[in-house]
């Protein structure tokens, strides 16, 4: 199924909205909040990867993670939050979705952070 040319500018207005609205602090207090989840560890490398100042993204990637986390965030949901057990339902799907569209950039976090965990002491001692 693809999308039309109208569908895809609500899609695209949509995530620039969710882009401009991404909050940090408040990703960090959802994500506090929230650890005990299933996807907290797919929303958790989501969330260090786009505040990791060490670590660029392409704007492209960049923009799916934070239009994802943002909609995650924010309580205006397809399905509201509040109904225990489906509110979270969207949620989960837009996540899962936002990983399976970074895969590779997911990849290469995971690569970044082990050689800073090797290197970074080495650089540091010297």
């Amino acid at each position: 199924m693809s999308l039309t040319t109208e569908e895809q500018g609500k899609a695209i207005t949509l995530s620039k909205k969710l882009v401009d609205e991404f909050d940090v602090e408040r990703s960090a207090n959802f994500s506090y909040w929230h650890k005990d989840k299933e996807w907290y560890e797919a929303f958790s490398v989501l969330f260090n990867m786009i505040t990791d100042l060490d670590f660029s993204m392409s704007a492209g990637s960049w923009a799916i993670v934070a239009g994802a986390l943002a909609f995650v965030v924010y309580p205006v949901d397809i399905i509201p939050d509040f109904i225990p057990f489906i509110g979270w339902l969207d949620d989960v799907f837009i996540i899962n979705w936002a990983v399976s569209k970074v895969t590779v950039e997911i990849a290469h976090y995971r690569k970044f952070c082990l050689n800073r965990q090797i290197y970074q002491p080495m650089l540091l001692a010297s």
